[in-house]
C-alpha cells in the first residue's frame, strides 16, 4: 500500500504533508504576494456560519497558533466571546492545495501582547482602529468611517493613539488541520488532530 503522495514531481508521507503546511502558513505571514496572506475565517452566531477575509499576522508553529488583528467592536469579537470555535480556509490555485483548520480562540485586548503588537504596526494600520461608528454599523452613505483630517500622510503616533482601545489581537490554537491536494490524476487527503502533545495523522478520502 502506498504511503506517499505526488506533488509536483516530489513524493510526500504525512509527516512531510504537515510540515509542508506549516511553511506555507508561515509563508503567508511574511509575503502580501501569498495566497495564504489573506484567509477566510469562520465563527458561529446564532447557529449559523459567518465567514470573512482576515490577514494572516503571524504563525507560531510550535505554538500550532494563527494570529489575526481585529476591532473589538466588530462582529467577529463579539461572535467569538459566545463560541471560541472558529474556522480557517486557506487556497493555493496555483498549487491546488486547500488547508481547512479548526481551532479555538483567545482574544486580547489592552493587555501586553497587544501593546507589542500594536507597537510593532503601521501607523496606517493604527488609523483603521478610529472609525466612528462601530465596523458594521448601518451608515447613510458609503463611508469608511475614518477621521477625515487624519490623512495618511500626517499620521503620527499622538494622533491614533485612541485606536489602541479598539484593538484586539486573537490567538488561535490549531485543533486541527485538513489538507486537501487536486490533482487531475486522482485528489488526496489528510487529516491531523491534536491532542496536547500527541499528533494523530490519517489519510482520508478526498
Amino acid at each position: 500500500m502506498k504511503e506517499m503522495v505526488n506533488i509536483n514531481q516530489t513524493e510526500y508521507n504525512l509527516d512531510e504533508i504537515l510540515n509542508d503546511c506549516w511553511l506555507r502558513l508561515e509563508k503567508g505571514v511574511k509575503s502580501a504576494n501569498h495566497p495564504f496572506h489573506s484567509p477566510t475565517l469562520g465563527t458561529i452566531h446564532q447557529g449559523e456560519v459567518e465567514m470573512r477575509t482576515v490577514i494572516l499576522r503571524q504563525v507560531i508553529a510550535a505554538e500550532k497558533t494563527l494570529i489575526f488583528h481585529s476591532d473589538v467592536r466588530s462582529p467577529k469579537i463579539s461572535q467569538i466571546k459566545n463560541n471560541n470555535h472558529i474556522s480557517w480556509l486557506f487556497y493555493d490555485e496555483d498549487a491546488r492545495i486547500q488547508i481547512r483548520l479548526k481551532a479555538k480562540a483567545t482574544i486580547h485586548h489592552l493587555n501586553d501582547l497587544a501593546l507589542s503588537r500594536w507597537e510593532d504596526s503601521r501607523l496606517e494600520s493604527r488609523r483603521c482602529y478610529l472609525s466612528q461608528p462601530a465596523p458594521s454599523s448601518f451608515i447613510d452613505f458609503p463611508s469608511d468611517g475614518l477621521p477625515e483630517n487624519l490623512d495618511v500622510k500626517n499620521l503620527t503616533v499622538e494622533n491614533v493613539a485612541d485606536g489602541f482601545n479598539n484593538f484586539v489581537v486573537v490567538e488561535t490554537e490549531v485543533t486541527q488541520i485538513e489538507w486537501l491536494f487536486l490533482n487531475h490524476s486522482g485528489h488526496r487527503r489528510a487529516t491531523f488532530s491534536y491532542d496536547g502533545n500527541i499528533i494523530k495523522k490519517q489519510w482520508m478520502l478526498p
